[in-house]
């Protein structure tokens, strides 16, 4: 006998099949079934009728073979759905993380896991292009032009399409264009208008005439008034187009039409605010933002990742995998809760409880460390874009900044200052970038005239003609890298002939020993280091030419050549970058470690939980 499916080729045939679906049987899955059709002549009626009685008690004898009722399988409990716990300093706010009070940590964590845009970060603070949602591509040089492509059937949460009206309002809101506002001394406005309070500034170099849009190439057309080093780092997409018009009482076409057709904002003639751009702006400003007893609108939660917001209040967040997305990062996570902690002490309390299963701890010390590892908690330690430099007052000699450079011994003040938590640290080689950037920290301090990493006593004291000196400095003492380091300062300055001491409150420092927010972007990096007086002539001049290039490589050779100038001028003296830590609960997969401080860690959608 074969498998189902048998025919019995003798007189009328029965077949066994196997039952359809919705088919009523009365046994395991075959049915006994028999066909009216040609058969073979044998020799004589009472042959065939034999046949046919054999054809036929075989059938039912299958049939009925079968019809004994099985015991029933066990059902099979679904598997736990998959889920992690992300721990996170502070108190969400708001969905919207890029106004001037909502670019908190903690809302800047939930955006990271909500807000999908045409670029990302990766660990080492560099872009990553988003190939999932669309692309962004230099078309020209000069004029530097920039095109923006959306895929189809990309949508926001709710369903509603992603398209280039969500583009053309991303650049209303980070473009500034339409301001025509004045300001005092301390950023407040005294004229016109400012319609959109984000927290980042306009960038005077990232001046752009209005975008064109072909809606059928699903392309948005942007052309700067000068290159700008930048451009790839304008990804656009904010909050859904909709949801802001719809917040604001004003239709989308309403919106779009005041973006295309109301005038550049002039601060020098000030005019009338657009009403429509203005009720747009009010609902952007604090429309996604909790209320006064912290309770929020989770209905205002529409984003373009691959998450929605199922539940959200001051202490935790919790996130479902959405089915409608289309891009590039599906999350191999079912669900995630963030929850968030009044202070570092309890967020890593709670991740060597066991309570959080990943969680970028900042800063930790030796007994944190311990106390994780002893936990079963894996701990990767690294630098961040936050670095420590000395810079000297523009009033303080040239003698003093070189005598000061060359008597302090770098390598010694990083391991005593950060080498129990991070072994591996070295001084820093750079006024505008750390290790936190990878390649581009390597590529860059590679011939930009770092000097050496210890010190040379005698050099120092010939600098000065062996005369005393004093050096006051501003620092803070409640800091405990700071205070180390001010201390060292001074066992080393002494040695040199240099007193250094804490300037007094009404005193003007010779230099400040502080911390540095330095930037992902070279191009940021060197405009704030020259803007915060750490600069030279030949540095400004270069930094003038880096300002319009738009092939990362150039953009690298000026950052070099700033360095260089700086360094040969003592303008200041790099010392060492924040230690970063991401604590990953045991058995938990995919996460890595990101330089951002307070960051979530990159790639979320790789995370993976402990094997059950």
């Amino acid at each position: 006998m074969q498998s189902r499916g048998l025919t019995i080729r003798q007189g009328r045939r029965a077949r066994l099949r196997a039952a359809r679906p919705g088919e009523t049987t009365g046994c395991i899955g075959y049915r006994a079934t028999v066909h009216h059709g040609q058969y073979q002549q044998i020799s004589t009626t009472s042959r065939r009728r034999f046949t046919r009685l054999v054809v036929l008690t075989v059938a039912a004898t299958v049939a009925l073979a079968g019809c004994a009722a099985p015991e029933p399988a066990p059902e099979k409990e679904p598997p736990p759905p998959t889920t992690l716990t992300l721990g996170v300093v502070g108190t969400p706010t708001s969905f919207n993380s890029a106004t001037a009070h909502g670019a908190t940590a903690a809302n800047r964590a939930v955006s990271a896991l909500l807000d999908e845009r045409l670029g990302s970060l990766d660990g080492d603070l560099q872009v990553v292009p988003n190939n999932g949602l669309g692309r962004i591509t230099r078309i020209e040089g000069d004029p530097l032009t920039v095109s923006y492509e959306l895929f189809a059937d990309r949508v926001w949460s709710d369903g509603t399409p992603i398209t280039l009206d969500d583009l053309m309002f991303g650049w209303a809101v980070s473009s500034h264009y339409f301001d025509d506002a004045t300001y005092d001394e301390t950023g407040a406005v005294v004229a016109g208008t400012r319609y959109f309070e984000s927290a980042t500034p306009p960038d005077p170099n990232a001046r752009t005439s209005r975008p064109t849009m072909d809606r059928t190439a699903d392309t948005l057309t942007l052309t700067y008034d000068e290159p700008f080093a930048d451009w790839n780092r304008q990804w656009l997409l904010d909050r859904p187009v909709h949801v802001v018009a719809a917040k604001a009482g004003v239709t989308v076409k309403d919106l779009m039409t005041a973006i295309l057709t109301t005038p550049a904002g002039d601060p020098t003639a000030p005019v009338e605010p657009n009403p429509v751009l203005a009720a747009a702006a009010a609902a952007w400003n604090t429309g996604f933002d909790a209320s006064v007893d912290g309770t929020f609108d989770v209905s205002a939660a529409v984003v373009s990742g691959p998450w929605t917001v199922a539940e959200a209040t001051g202490s935790a967040i919790s996130l479902a995998r959405r089915d409608n997305y289309q891009g590039g990062h599906y999350p191999a996570l079912e669900s995630m809760t963030i929850r968030f902690f009044p202070d570092r002490a309890a967020q890593v309390a709670a991740v060597a409880a066991g309570e959080v299963d990943v969680a970028n701890i900042g800063d930790p010390d030796a007994e944190e460390l311990k106390t994780l590892a002893d936990a079963g908690v894996t701990v990767t330690t690294g630098p961040t874009a936050q670095t420590m430099q000395v810079r000297f007052a523009d009033t303080t000699s040239d003698e003093l900044r070189r005598a000061v450079s060359l008597a302090l011994d770098r390598g010694a003040i990083v391991e005593e200052a950060v080498g129990e938590v991070r072994p591996d640290a070295r001084p820093l080689q750079s006024f505008l970038s750390s290790p936190a950037t990878g390649s581009t920290y390597q590529e860059l301090t590679s011939g930009n005239g770092a000097p050496g990493t210890g010190s040379d006593v005698g050099a120092a004291r010939a600098a000065l003609d062996d005369r005393p000196a004093v050096l006051r400095v501003a620092h803070d003492p409640a800091d405990p890298v700071s205070a180390s380091v001010f201390a060292q300062m001074v066992t080393m300055g002494a040695e040199a002939g240099i007193a250094v001491r804490a300037a007094a409150e009404n005193e003007i420092p010779d230099a400040t020993l502080a911390w540095i927010g330095e930037d992902e972007s070279l191009y940021r990096s060197a405009r704030d280091r020259l803007a915060e007086g750490v600069t030279t002539a030949d540095a400004e001049e270069t930094f003038a030419e880096m300002t319009r290039d738009t092939d990362p490589v150039d953009v690298l050779a000026g950052a070099r050549e700033i360095d260089r100038a700086l360094f040969a001028a003592y303008a200041g003296i790099p010392l060492l970058e924040r230690t970063g830590a991401v604590a990953v609960a045991n058995g938990v997969g995919g996460v890595t470690y990101t330089s951002e401080p307070d960051g979530v860690p990159p790639a979320f959608w790789t995370w993976t939980p402990p094997a059950s």
